[in-house]
């Protein structure tokens, strides 16, 4: 993908600021060691020509990770993310599961309401720690520390990705961000956290299909 076309799909496409979240790295050279760097913005943008979704993650170390998800990959996603969030304790807490993704679905609207999606994604990476080229995410796990501590692992078929720490509030706008990209793609996936609550789209206080 070239500089302006990266550019273009920047400024068509929302992305979020993640304060909460961090991501671990292992650098390529030999002997490297694992590097934990705070997120400073996640977007993701379809891409016609290419039919993938772009994924760019920029840190607060000014790096940047760049990927593109395919119409398989994002069906594997929204299933981990899924059952990350059912993880969450104030989901976790009801054993009938139709509570729980209603439960899951004003958590949902929350995170939705407070989070900015408007802002543009900022083009000030210095490193570019995976190469300049987009990474072909084929591999895709979810993990949970001794502290609870839960983190989104998204790798290739072969070579290096990235695992994300993640909560709740980071989880539901990362679920925000896959619904609006595959919502320009055609790719005809019905995505939702709680297929109920998003029949109602003034609880979340926005028109539909806007988020401002």
């Amino acid at each position: 993908m070239s500089a302006k076309a990266a550019d273009l799909l920047s400024r068509k496409s929302p992305c979020i600021d993640a304060v909460a979240g961090s991501i671990d790295f292992t650098p390529r050279k030999a002997g490297g060691k694992l590097a934990a760097m705070n997120i400073h913005q996640i977007q993701m943008a379809y891409d016609k020509q290419q039919d993938r979704i772009l994924l760019r993650v920029s840190t607060s170390e000014r790096a940047e990770f760049k990927f593109w998800v395919t119409r398989r990959y994002v069906k594997l996603l929204w299933t981990i993310l899924i059952k990350m969030l059912e993880r969450d304790p104030v989901a976790a807490v009801h054993a009938d599961e139709k509570v729980r993704r209603t439960m899951m679905g004003f958590q949902h609207a929350d995170a939705v309401r407070a989070g900015d999606f408007a802002k543009q994604y900022e083009e000030t990476a210095s490193a570019l720690p995976l190469g300049t080229d987009p990474v072909l995410l084929s591999r895709i796990t979810a993990k949970q520390n001794a502290g609870a501590q839960q983190f989104l692992c998204m790798h290739p078929e072969q070579g290096q990705g990235i695992d994300i720490a993640v909560n709740a509030e980071l989880l539901h706008m990362i679920s925000k961000l896959v619904v609006d990209a595959v919502a320009q793609s055609g790719w005809d996936l019905k995505l939702a956290i709680d297929p109920d609550f998003a029949m109602l789209p003034r609880a979340q206080g926005i028109p539909p299909h806007k988020l401002n």
